[in-house]
């Protein structure tokens, strides 16, 4: 794994911070709190997600980013040949494989997932070996001895044997399970054979009842075969027996149904007579109502136009009456044209006075305002002045002679006195300005008597005018409606005199009472003409119903003629319905027999196919109990083989754990001798996994913090060395957070020095310090800092060593 591009947004102090990372020795040096080891985060959090991070996602957002703004990591590194790239925010994930555009793993956690399985390598297996900080230089330490084996095995790929294994002892399980549910489903075989045997004879008892159903319903229908001709005659005949009894029955319900009508359609013309006569009689007493009708129309127009005259004559009445009323009105409103213009006129002059009233009281008070802020802004000035001052001659008397100038920051000495009679004496005359000033504030506070005269005289002003203006707009309304009624007093004349007209066009000797009497008349009249006309209705339907009658006739006859001939036809038919029972009886007889045998040889083909089946069943279950037992005779061969597979493998895995320790102590020790000289030459790691420091082939019983830290910190170098030459994914990466806190420089030389050496292993390792002094040594230089103004860390990239496209020394990063 080579780390290529690292972009921050919003997280922690990093607010925008984007570096590239080069093959080498990569130094990343800045004072402690700078935000170094965030950057190893920002990697952790991009990887393995929210579990990698300090705190949780509101502690990672940029304290003073607002509580919307977007944290992003977006980390670019190459492995195993390929270019990864992973964008994480707070809310989502997205993983990108050799630059395209598509995500090849979305979701929060389904990128942590997908990046852990490229990698080989959980969070805490991943950290424990590549990334080393100070103090977790001892995590095998930390650990039980068996979970310290559990742990180098697991980094060194010797877990994935274990897996092996487990998978071969599952599958064990399993064949285990499956052979013994095998046999308990595998069942006696002789028994299965017996079963089979009765099978098939039950198929031979079966079939010859068969034949023996077969040839009882062969008896039966040729039985029914005979009975059906006769079977049939007799139902034909039972039919038409049926049809001429109908025939007759019809014939008298349409023989009955033609009297009932004939006797309507009698009484009917009874009636009609009757009515006749009546409107004989009738006719002769309607004469005089065309003439009566005439006369009511003649009267109820005289009618009409009296009541038209009256309403007329009630208009004129009401016009006068409205004309008088006006005319008084208007004998009020004649002035109100002259008030208007004289209202106008008192208006305008008001109006003039208090734009002046106004203009000068503006004026006046703009003036006393003025002078009362600038009064104030006068007393403030000289009491910060006064202040000042004061707290200046206050530092010279706390310091003396000694001390400095306030203004030149020059010692005082000798002119401490008069520096501070000067400062004194300003003092002085800086409060007796103040004090006048107050005074002229105090003097202005107080509005002047103009001013208060001035606002007197136009709320007066403002008082007379609303009045005057009120006066005015209900003259004007006075003058509107004066013109409105001289315009509706000459339309009331004109209305007036086209009434009178009216009246005189109108005629006149209307009586009620006559009106009365011939609208009673003609009512009497009317009643006779309804009467009628309904008698004229019944009488012309004398020829209808004179038709029905006949009609009526006709069909009574022919229903008797009908009757007459079906009774004859069924005296010649000569049908008995005794007989036919007993022919049925005996046709039933023979069909329930067909039907009895119809049953009796499905009942045997059913016992057939039973039986059947059942032998098919029995040779199924000898064939399955044969299967069977090849089954496990497989399985069991595959259970052996797999009890092989388990205990080579464990023996390979003890093998290979004994070989661990040796190697890694080997590779220790030759790292040791390297950081210290040559003054420790052998480093042996115990079958407890416990780190034993060589004296001259003797352990050394004690040894101090900054050698424990050596030899921790080889251990890890040679446990990295072991997994890249070995088992593990191919990682070329190697991040040491502040492991030179407790190493004198020579060490801190010689590991350096060391790491040059790993480059054909790791090259890519990135030192994580606040130490200068080994910048010099470094390919590339990353410088971290803090700005306290912004609470943001800043990252520079100084010098790029041997490279053609170096970056200058002091130019930032991108």
């Amino acid at each position: 794994m080579r780390i290529l591009e690292l972009h921050l947004q919003n997280f922690r102090q990093h607010v925008d911070t984007h570096i590239r990372l080069q093959p080498g020795l990569t130094g990343i040096i800045g004072p402690n709190g700078a935000g170094k080891s965030t950057l190893l985060e920002a990697i952790a959090w991009a990887i393995y997600g929210a579990e990698a991070a300090r705190g949780t996602n509101e502690t990672i957002r940029f304290a003073r980013a607002g509580a919307r703004s977007r944290v992003e990591v977006e980390l670019r590194f190459e492995l195993g040949g390929h270019e990864y790239r992973v964008v994480r925010t707070l809310n989502g994930a997205d993983a990108y494989l050799d630059g395209g555009a598509t995500p090849v793993a979305s979701t929060l956690g389904g990128v942590t997932r997908y990046l852990q399985g490229r990698l080989g390598m959980n969070r805490r297996e991943f950290f424990n070996t590549y990334f080393t900080g100070q103090k977790e230089l001892q995590f095998l330490a930390a650990m039980g001895s068996a979970e310290r084996g559990r742990f180098l095995s697991t980094v060194l790929g010797y877990e994935k044997l274990r897996d092996a294994q487990e998978l071969a002892r599952q599958r064990r399980n399993e064949l285990r399970r499956e052979i013994d549910a095998l046999r308990a489903g595998l069942g006696d075989a002789a028994e299965i054979r017996a079963q089979r045997q009765a099978a098939e004879a039950a198929i031979e008892e079966a079939r010859t009842a068969l034949s023996a159903a077969e040839l009882e319903r062969a008896t039966a229908a040729e039985a029914l075969a005979r009975l059906a001709p006769r079977w049939a005659e007799g139902q034909a005949e039972r039919e038409r027996d049926r049809e001429l009894a109908h025939v007759v029955e019809a014939a008298e319900r349409d023989r009955t149904s033609a009297r009932r009508e004939l006797e309507r359609a009698e009484a009917e013309l009874a009636r009609i007579a009757a009515a006749e006569g009546e409107l004989f009689e009738l006719r002769a007493q309607l004469e005089p109502l065309p003439t009566l009708s005439e006369e009511c129309a003649r009267l109820s127009e005289l009618a009409r136009l009296n009541e038209r005259r009256r309403a007329v004559a009630e208009q004129v009445a009401e016009i006068d009456a409205e004309l008088e009323r006006s005319r008084a009105r208007l004998e009020r409103l004649e002035q109100a044209p002259d008030l208007v213009k004289r209202y106008s006129a008192e208006l305008d002059g008001l109006r003039e006075e208090q734009r002046r009233v106004a203009s000068d009281l503006e004026e006046k008070k703009t003036s006393w305002l003025r002078d009362r802020q600038d009064a104030e802004t006068k007393l403030q000035g000289y009491r910060e002045r006064g202040s000042e001052l004061l707290e200046q001659v206050r530092q010279i008397r706390d310091a003396g002679p000694e001390g400095k100038c306030p203004t030149c920051e020059r010692p005082l000495g000798a002119d401490f006195p008069r520096v501070l009679g000067e400062l004194e004496e300003q003092w002085g005359e800086v409060v007796g300005d103040g004090k006048w000033w107050k005074s002229r504030r105090e003097q202005l506070e107080e509005k002047p008597a103009e001013v208060a005269a001035g606002e007197a005289r136009l709320a007066e002003l403002e008082q007379q005018i609303a009045e005057k203006a009120r006066k005015h707009t209900r003259c004007e309304a006075a003058a509107q409606e004066l013109e409105q009624l001289r315009a509706d007093r000459g339309q009331r004349e004109k209305r007036r005199e086209s009434l009178r007209q009216e009246l005189e066009t109108i005629p006149a000797g209307y009586d009620r009472e006559q009106h009365r009497a011939a609208e009673a008349r003609l009512q009497a009249l009317r009643g006779l003409e309804t009467r009628a006309a309904r008698l004229e209705e019944t009488t012309g339907r004398r020829a209808e119903r004179e038709k029905e009658v006949a009609e009526i006739r006709l069909r009574d006859a022919a229903a008797a003629a009908r009757g007459a001939e079906a009774v004859e036809a069924r005296r010649g038919l000569a049908f008995s319905e005794s007989a036919f029972d007993e022919l049925r009886r005996e046709y039933e007889a023979a069909g329930e027999r067909g039907r009895l045998g119809e049953l009796r040889l499905i009942e045997q083909r059913g016992r057939v196919a039973t039986a059947e089946q059942a032998a098919l069943s029995a040779r199924r279950e000898e064939e399955q109990h044969a299967e069977r037992a090849r089954e496990i005779e497989l399985r069991e061969v595959e259970l052996r083989h797999h009890n092989e597979l388990d205990a080579a493998l464990t023996e390979l895995r003890g093998e290979l754990n004994t070989q661990v320790r040796p190697e890694l102590s080997e590779i220790a020790s030759l790292f040791l001798a390297q950081l210290t000289d040559g003054r420790y030459t052998a480093l042996e790691i115990d079958e407890g996994y416990n780190i034993l420091v060589l004296d001259e082939g003797e352990e050394k019983p004690v040894i101090s913090g900054g050698e424990e830290d050596v030899a921790n910190l080889v251990l890890r170098l040679s446990l990295s060395q072991m997994i890249a030459e070995r088992a593990g994914p191919p990682l070329s990466l190697l991040v040491l957070d502040e492991v030179f806190g407790s190493l004198d420089v020579a060490r801190r030389d010689n590991v350096v020095q060391l790491l040059r050496r790993l480059e054909d292993r790791f090259d890519q390792v990135i030192l994580i310090t606040h130490i200068e002094g080994i910048r010099e040594s470094l390919d590339q230089v990353l410088r971290v800092s803090f700005d306290e103004r912004t609470g943001t860390s800043v990252v520079r990239e100084e010098s790029f060593v041997g490279s053609d496209d170096a970056v200058p020394e002091g130019a930032a990063a991108d």
